[in-house]
């Protein structure tokens, strides 16, 4: 004898795959193109894990009322992992086109910040010569309103003089020395993000070979649990005939 599932379950089964086939229907292989459905997909799929969980972990309980406890529990377990794995591929398939879109940003910002170089080279000479300008017309000025300077105020003057134009070569140096490291980071974040794109390729391959086996193993499934039940059909029509 069977037991038969609540009517309850069967509700909870039967609106729990209609859920799922309905997030499917919404974000099918390719359909994600942009950062917003991007977005809302990673959300969207790890609300869905949760409902998954939920709704397999009652599944789970429900089968210490069945007869054959164990062939339940597996039968959870190949629906959970299989419907796990569904809405894991929605969740990767949007986070690999994020890493796209920020791989062409970048590129983007980097066309755009070599097109300004030659303009922003011109303004950091102009603000030079402009600081050396206004240094040279406070030094005449200061030369002006004390004509009669004795040596050591004239040392004195030397001497601050110098240290000043020390300082600023050593911004000028800092600054040529961060503007001389800036393209090297951009090209050791771009080859991160090549390396990223190209994983996320691979991942892409991988899963499409995953999904061929578990669908594949799903007909092979399908196919035993057809056999089982046409041999317990058959026991049990032999049990009333005996």
């Amino acid at each position: 004898m069977r037991i038969i599932f609540p009517f309850a379950l069967v509700a909870l089964v039967a609106a729990s795959t209609a859920h799922a086939q309905d997030f499917l229907s919404r974000y099918p292989s390719g359909s994600i193109t942009t950062r917003q459905q991007a977005d809302q997909a990673i959300a969207a799929a790890q609300k869905e894990q949760a409902r998954l969980k939920q709704v397999y972990d009652e599944r789970d309980k429900d089968c210490y009322r069945q007869i054959l406890v164990n062939d339940c529990r597996e039968k959870v377990r190949r629906e959970r992992e299989s419907a796990r794995n569904d809405v894991h591929r929605v969740e990767l398939e949007a986070k690999d086109l994020k890493r796209k879109l920020d791989y062409e940003d970048l590129q983007r910002k980097r066309a755009e910040q070599q097109e300004g170089q030659p303009a922003a080279d011109e303004a950091r000479k102009a603000r030079e010569a402009a600081a050396r300008a206004d240094t040279q017309q406070r030094q005449d000025k200061a030369a002006a309103a004390k004509p009669g300077l004795t040596s050591e105020e004239i040392e004195r003057n030397k001497a601050d003089l110098e240290r000043k134009q020390q300082e600023h070569a050593q911004r000028l140096a800092k600054e040529q020395q961060h503007a001389a490291e800036a393209p090297k980071k951009v090209t050791e974040y771009e080859q991160k993000q090549a390396d990223a794109a190209k994983r996320a390729e691979a991942n892409a391959v991988e899963r499409k070979k995953r999904e061929e086996r578990r669908a594949q193993r799903k007909q092979d499934l399908a196919k035993k649990e057809a056999e089982r039940e046409a041999l317990r059909k058959k026991a049990e029509e032999a049990g009333v005939t005996q």
